[in-house]
């Protein structure tokens, strides 16, 4: 069913789905990349909700990365105070986007208890000046978006949103996959995410990388790898939650 939930007085849509049954369910807060498609995720939606998980799926305010944090905490107040919900059981799981805003939520929310982050963001800074050599519309448009600040004068700004620098805080058990093919996010951002959890004392941490898959789970010498995802989403948040 279609929701609004409230963000300090502002309306953000969402779509909540529960289970069959009466009893308390365990969650998932369901966060979609860039464009705020909620319909794109929807295989990993079905699959959850098919394993018994209650599922948010939110609509961030706006474009406006800043934002983010405050949307999900909104959200997860949501559902902690929902009378189907069991908010001692609440993961999160979210694709690009909103890896990078789970991640950084982890590190600060005790209620989330798992993460399942698709095509992460995880070094952010270093996202934002690649994109100056090979995407310089969407470089202007990232930091324009940031206050006009120049990367390598500031950092501090893209710093702040960046999940690795999140890393020590973040003890929940953590799945990254990752695509060898992903020229969005690439792989070596799950990677050094990896590596900072494990270094950090995370031994819960799993790396998965899907050879061929790109950033919107094409997979460029077969089928789409949709349905691998979703099974990796799904088996690791039920172990976990």
């Amino acid at each position: 069913m279609d929701v609004t939930i409230n963000v300090a007085g502002t309306g953000m849509d969402g779509q909540l789905h529960l289970p069959e049954g009466a009893r308390a369910h365990p969650a998932v807060l369901l966060c979609p990349g860039l464009t705020r498609d909620i319909a794109g995720l929807g295989f990993i939606r079905d699959a959850l909700l098919k394993a018994g998980f209650a599922v948010l799926a939110i609509r961030y305010r706006g474009m406006d990365l800043l934002d983010d944090d405050q949307d999900v905490a909104a959200a997860l107040d949501y559902l902690a105070a929902h009378e189907s919900i069991d908010a001692g059981r609440i993961a999160m799981a979210g694709h690009s986007r909103g890896s990078m805003v789970s991640l950084r939520t982890a590190a600060k929310d005790a209620r989330v208890k798992a993460i399942g982050a698709v095509h992460p963001v995880t070094d952010f800074l270093g996202y934002v000046r690649a994109t100056r050599a090979y995407a310089p519309v969407r470089f202007d448009a990232l930091v324009a978006r940031f206050g006009g600040a120049d990367p390598d004068v500031d950092p501090t700004p893209y710093e702040r949103y960046a999940a690795i620098n999140y890393a020590d805080r973040i003890k929940v058990p953590t799945l990254l996959i990752a695509g060898t093919a992903d020229m969005h996010s690439p792989m070596h951002h799950s990677v050094l995410m990896r590596d900072a959890l494990v270094e950090h004392g995370n031994a819960e941490t799993r790396l998965e990388i899907i050879d061929g898959s790109g950033h919107f789970f094409e997979v460029y010498y077969g089928d789409d790898c949709r349905e691998a995802t979703a099974k990796l989403v799904v088996e690791w948040i039920s172990s976990h939650v």
